[in-house]
Protein backbone atom coordinates (compact mmCIF):
# COMPACT_ATOMS: atom_id res chain seq x y z
CA UNK A 1 0.00 0.00 0.00
CA UNK A 2 1.30 3.57 -1.18
CA UNK A 3 1.01 5.76 1.81
CA UNK A 4 -1.01 9.22 1.29
CA UNK A 5 0.59 10.28 4.11
CA UNK A 6 4.35 9.36 3.21
CA UNK A 7 3.11 10.51 -0.44
CA UNK A 8 2.56 14.07 0.75
CA UNK A 9 5.39 14.10 2.89
CA UNK A 10 7.63 13.41 -0.08
CA UNK A 11 6.46 15.52 -2.50
CA UNK A 12 4.70 18.82 -2.47
CA UNK A 13 1.46 19.31 -2.68
CA UNK A 14 1.18 20.41 -6.20
CA UNK A 15 3.18 17.09 -7.07
CA UNK A 16 0.25 14.07 -5.55
CA UNK A 17 -1.01 12.64 -7.81
CA UNK A 18 -5.26 11.00 -7.24
CA UNK A 19 -5.03 8.27 -9.55
CA UNK A 20 -5.97 4.71 -9.42
CA UNK A 21 -3.16 3.62 -6.51
CA UNK A 22 -5.51 6.51 -4.85
CA UNK A 23 -8.68 4.29 -5.60
CA UNK A 24 -6.81 1.34 -4.09
CA UNK A 25 -5.12 2.83 -1.19
CA UNK A 26 -8.69 4.48 -0.15
CA UNK A 27 -10.40 0.74 -0.68
CA UNK A 28 -8.00 -0.04 1.71
CA UNK A 29 -8.36 2.44 4.04
CA UNK A 30 -12.11 1.85 4.15
CA UNK A 31 -12.02 -1.63 4.37
CA UNK A 32 -9.31 -1.44 7.48
CA UNK A 33 -11.79 0.74 9.49
CA UNK A 34 -14.84 -1.33 8.93
CA UNK A 35 -16.60 0.92 6.69
CA UNK A 36 -19.56 -0.01 4.52
CA UNK A 37 -18.92 2.64 1.80
CA UNK A 38 -17.23 2.33 -1.70
CA UNK A 39 -14.26 4.69 -2.16
CA UNK A 40 -16.16 6.50 -4.45
CA UNK A 41 -18.82 6.81 -2.40
CA UNK A 42 -16.60 8.01 0.03
CA UNK A 43 -15.16 10.48 -2.23
CA UNK A 44 -18.37 12.11 -2.98
CA UNK A 45 -19.35 12.04 0.49
CA UNK A 46 -16.13 14.35 1.55
CA UNK A 47 -17.46 16.40 -1.46
CA UNK A 48 -20.73 16.87 -0.32
CA UNK A 49 -20.27 17.14 3.09
CA UNK A 50 -17.27 19.87 2.50
CA UNK A 51 -19.90 21.42 -0.20
CA UNK A 52 -21.77 22.40 3.36
CA UNK A 53 -19.53 22.55 6.18
CA UNK A 54 -16.06 24.15 7.17
CA UNK A 55 -15.62 21.63 9.66
CA UNK A 56 -16.38 17.76 9.04
CA UNK A 57 -17.71 15.33 11.69
CA UNK A 58 -14.94 13.84 13.57
CA UNK A 59 -16.10 10.65 12.66
CA UNK A 60 -16.42 11.69 8.95
CA UNK A 61 -19.82 10.63 8.96
CA UNK A 62 -18.96 6.85 9.10
CA UNK A 63 -21.21 4.77 11.61
CA UNK A 64 -19.73 2.34 13.78
CA UNK A 65 -15.69 2.36 12.56
CA UNK A 66 -12.73 1.50 14.15
CA UNK A 67 -10.77 4.81 14.75
CA UNK A 68 -7.70 2.87 15.83
CA UNK A 69 -5.76 1.67 13.42
CA UNK A 70 -3.64 3.37 11.34
CA UNK A 71 -6.20 3.67 7.96
CA UNK A 72 -8.04 6.34 9.75
CA UNK A 73 -5.14 8.94 10.00
CA UNK A 74 -5.06 8.25 6.13
CA UNK A 75 -8.82 8.93 6.00
CA UNK A 76 -8.59 11.84 7.51
CA UNK A 77 -5.63 13.22 5.98
CA UNK A 78 -7.63 12.16 2.28
CA UNK A 79 -10.47 14.39 3.97
CA UNK A 80 -8.58 17.33 4.12
CA UNK A 81 -6.98 16.76 0.19
CA UNK A 82 -10.33 16.35 -1.02
CA UNK A 83 -11.16 19.88 0.68
CA UNK A 84 -7.91 21.26 -0.62
CA UNK A 85 -8.64 20.41 -4.16
CA UNK A 86 -12.07 21.24 -3.94
CA UNK A 87 -10.39 24.73 -2.79
CA UNK A 88 -8.51 25.02 -5.68
CA UNK A 89 -8.55 28.05 -7.93
CA UNK A 90 -7.11 25.64 -10.77
CA UNK A 91 -9.90 22.91 -10.14
CA UNK A 92 -7.86 20.48 -9.36
CA UNK A 93 -10.79 18.68 -8.01
CA UNK A 94 -11.94 15.00 -9.69
CA UNK A 95 -14.11 12.45 -8.71
CA UNK A 96 -12.75 9.66 -7.22
CA UNK A 97 -13.11 6.44 -10.07
CA UNK A 98 -11.87 3.25 -10.23
CA UNK A 99 -9.01 3.04 -13.15
CA UNK A 100 -10.13 3.36 -16.88
CA UNK A 101 -8.81 -0.13 -17.44
CA UNK A 102 -11.85 -1.22 -14.65
CA UNK A 103 -14.86 -2.89 -16.44
CA UNK A 104 -17.53 0.09 -17.72
CA UNK A 105 -20.11 -1.81 -15.45
CA UNK A 106 -17.30 -1.20 -12.12
CA UNK A 107 -17.39 2.45 -13.30
CA UNK A 108 -20.83 3.56 -13.75
CA UNK A 109 -20.83 1.19 -10.66
CA UNK A 110 -18.57 4.18 -8.71
CA UNK A 111 -19.98 7.03 -10.49
CA UNK A 112 -23.49 6.21 -8.86
CA UNK A 113 -22.29 5.67 -5.68
CA UNK A 114 -20.29 9.06 -6.04
CA UNK A 115 -23.54 11.07 -6.53
CA UNK A 116 -25.49 9.01 -4.20
CA UNK A 117 -22.57 10.13 -1.70
CA UNK A 118 -22.38 13.59 -2.69
CA UNK A 119 -25.80 13.85 -2.25
CA UNK A 120 -25.52 12.53 1.10
CA UNK A 121 -23.05 14.36 2.34
CA UNK A 122 -24.84 17.88 1.11
CA UNK A 123 -27.62 16.76 3.03
CA UNK A 124 -25.30 16.11 5.84
CA UNK A 125 -25.94 19.81 7.41
CA UNK A 126 -29.70 19.51 7.05
CA UNK A 127 -32.43 20.76 4.81
CA UNK A 128 -31.46 23.88 2.41
CA UNK A 129 -34.24 26.57 1.90
CA UNK A 130 -34.92 25.80 -1.61
CA UNK A 131 -36.27 29.41 -2.26
CA UNK A 132 -32.34 30.50 -1.29
CA UNK A 133 -30.69 28.15 -3.83
CA UNK A 134 -30.23 29.19 -7.44
CA UNK A 135 -31.54 27.63 -10.32
CA UNK A 136 -28.04 26.64 -11.19
CA UNK A 137 -27.73 23.99 -7.90
CA UNK A 138 -31.05 23.21 -7.86
CA UNK A 139 -30.65 21.83 -11.84
CA UNK A 140 -27.42 19.82 -10.28
CA UNK A 141 -28.79 18.52 -7.17
CA UNK A 142 -31.47 17.20 -9.84
CA UNK A 143 -28.62 15.72 -12.07
CA UNK A 144 -27.27 14.49 -9.49
CA UNK A 145 -30.63 12.37 -8.09
CA UNK A 146 -31.08 11.15 -11.82
CA UNK A 147 -27.43 10.48 -11.58
CA UNK A 148 -27.87 7.50 -8.96
CA UNK A 149 -30.78 6.37 -11.21
CA UNK A 150 -28.36 4.94 -14.20
CA UNK A 151 -29.10 1.39 -15.52
CA UNK A 152 -25.47 0.05 -14.30
CA UNK A 153 -25.98 -2.91 -16.77
CA UNK A 154 -26.22 -0.69 -20.27
CA UNK A 155 -22.98 -1.04 -22.39
CA UNK A 156 -24.33 -0.07 -25.45
CA UNK A 157 -21.92 1.11 -28.22
CA UNK A 158 -22.09 5.29 -26.09
CA UNK A 159 -21.98 3.95 -23.08
CA UNK A 160 -18.20 4.58 -22.86
CA UNK A 161 -18.42 7.65 -24.05
CA UNK A 162 -21.49 8.98 -21.55
CA UNK A 163 -19.40 7.50 -18.57
CA UNK A 164 -16.88 10.30 -19.53
CA UNK A 165 -19.20 12.92 -20.30
CA UNK A 166 -20.98 12.18 -16.77
CA UNK A 167 -17.81 11.83 -14.74
CA UNK A 168 -16.44 15.69 -16.74
CA UNK A 169 -19.65 16.71 -15.12
CA UNK A 170 -19.57 15.58 -11.76
CA UNK A 171 -16.09 17.51 -11.26
CA UNK A 172 -17.79 20.28 -12.66
CA UNK A 173 -21.01 20.04 -10.54
CA UNK A 174 -19.02 19.15 -7.60
CA UNK A 175 -16.86 22.71 -7.75
CA UNK A 176 -19.86 24.43 -8.83
CA UNK A 177 -21.82 22.89 -5.73
CA UNK A 178 -18.73 24.41 -3.26
CA UNK A 179 -18.47 27.36 -4.51
CA UNK A 180 -22.07 28.05 -4.22
CA UNK A 181 -22.84 26.27 -1.09
CA UNK A 182 -20.12 26.14 1.42
CA UNK A 183 -19.91 28.41 4.25
CA UNK A 184 -18.12 31.56 3.46
CA UNK A 185 -16.24 33.28 6.28
CA UNK A 186 -17.14 37.17 6.76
Amino acid sequence: MVSFVAAWDNRGMDEISMDENTYSDLTEWLMEVDATTSASGFDGQLAGMWCRHSLLPDDLALDEVDRNVAAWALLLEYSDEVRRRLEDPDCSYEPLMPADSAPLRDRVIAMVEFSAGMLFGIGSAGEIAKDLLSEDVMELLKDLAEICKTNVNDEGPDAEEAYTEIVEYLKVAAQTLYVELHPQAD
